[in-house]
């Protein structure tokens, strides 16, 4: 027995020699599988808050698109001014052409004057209806389109201003003429692509 104790003694010291390395690299993997998981698990709630917040952010814009878009009697009002300014192109086209024959009139230009005029006028009537019924929220959504509308309008204006003077003059100019008229149907092109703008929001 005494001549055995010293060998069970070796033995016992190297069991603990042994185990003690795999306790301590056992911790340690463990402890990197653990933050490892750790930093997972954080950076998958992070993409998880972004995905949120992008879908967040695409119901507030498809909210704030509904809210703007126009509500059935101001479509019917752009489509009223969309037809209106498409007859004054079409008025106004026809004036050029005929601006350019030699057969023309002065009485004949007056009265295709006169007619520009009062179609004109019917569509600032209906333009202003339609403008007067757009929200806050809808005049900031659309503020480019109403602003170059507006400049439209105060271009053709201008332009019929100048064509009655030039027909009312004693010996009309009529490429002057011709030229005021061309110069409205671009103008009116321009300012039914507007109403096209609203109506496809």
């Amino acid at each position: 027995m005494a001549g055995k104790l010293p060998i069970l003694i070796v033995i016992l010291v190297l069991s603990v020699f042994a185990a003690f390395p795999q306790g301590r690299g056992g911790g340690g993997q463990g402890g990197r599988q653990g933050g490892g998981q750790s930093q997972g698990g954080q950076g998958g709630g992070q993409q998880q808050g972004g995905m949120g917040g992008m879908q967040t952010g695409a119901g507030q814009g498809q909210m704030d698109r509904d809210r703007t878009r126009l509500n059935t009697q101001q479509r019917d009002q752009a489509r009223a001014c969309d037809q209106l300014a498409d007859g004054i192109r079409k008025q106004a086209r026809t004036m050029a052409k005929n601006s350019g024959g030699k057969n023309v009139t002065q009485a004949q230009l007056v009265k295709q004057r006169d007619q520009l005029r009062e179609q004109v006028r019917a569509m600032e009537q209906e333009h202003e209806r339609l403008m007067n019924g757009i929200d806050p929220a809808q005049q900031q959504q659309w503020r480019e389109q109403i602003l170059n509308m507006n400049q439209h309008r105060q271009q053709i204006n201008n332009q019929l201003q100048q064509l009655g003077s030039d027909i009312d003059s004693a010996d009309p100019n009529l490429e002057r003429v011709a030229e005021r008229a061309r110069e409205m149907e671009r103008i009116m092109k321009r300012w039914r692509d507007g109403y096209g703008e609203l109506l496809s929001q």
